[in-house]
Parts: structure tokens; sequence; C-alpha cells
């Protein structure tokens, strides 16, 4: 499972509750267009969570979220081992200025944002298998 995370300023591990069990949660949806909403301003990053099938070493929720559409989840503690990808929100934002989706639907949006969003994972991938 795929989840996203939108946030004003870069991310700061050590402002995420520790511990197994942790009674902190962190606010994640399923929908990368939603997460670019919140991040917000020139520093705004969207971080890219995989939770893996197996196992699940990360205890995830579902938590309830006005109206229909993306989902709200909640992950409980600590959580950076699995960020899968930083991206800052301008250069998101900028792509879909460039393929000229702005006032496109947010359906059209999310198809180009996993788009590129799987493409930078990639991306960090080759270059830490490469050097």
């Amino acid at each position: 499972m795929r989840l996203y995370r939108g946030l004003k300023k870069p991310y700061r591990p050590e402002l995420v509750g520790a511990g197994k069990g942790s009674i902190f949660g962190t606010d994640f949806t399923d929908c990368p267009i939603t997460a670019l909403q919140f991040a917000k301003g020139s520093r705004g990053v969207v971080i890219v969570v995989d939770v893996p099938d197996d196992d699940r070493p990360l205890r995830v929720s579902e938590e309830l979220w006005l109206g229909s559409g993306p989902r709200r989840l909640m992950v409980w503690g600590r959580f950076e081992k699995h960020i899968v990808a930083d991206i800052p929100a301008k250069e998101l934002r900028a792509e879909i200025r460039k393929g000229h989706l702005v006032r496109a639907p947010d359906e059209c949006k999310v198809s180009l944002l996993e788009q590129l969003i799987e493409q930078q994972i990639a991306e960090t991938h080759r270059s830490r298998t490469d050097g």
C-alpha cells in the first residue's frame, strides 16, 4: 500500500512519536493530489511511504474523513524506514502546470502524480544501486 503526506516544511523524523505501540499517529492519505494540497508553500514536500504487504511492521488504521474520495489513514509510530520518496511540492506543481492540467479534474492530476512519483522512486533506487 502506498501512502502520501503533504507537509509545509521538510520532514523531521525526530518530531514523530517513537517506540512500538506509540500513542502518536501521523496522518496520511492514499491520494497524491490531496497530499500535494497540504504541502503548501515554497518549502512544502510530499512524503511517500510504502507499507509492506508482508508481516505489517507498520500499524495503519483508516480514520474518519468527511466526504468521499481519498481515504485518511493513520500510521502509528515511526515510519522513516518505509519512506521511498521525499519530493519538493513545487516540483510536482510545476509538472502539473507543464502538463496543462491545472484546471483538469483531480483524477487526471492523480494519474500524472503517480507516474512522476514512480519515476522519482525508480531514479532514487537506481542511484543507490549504481553508486
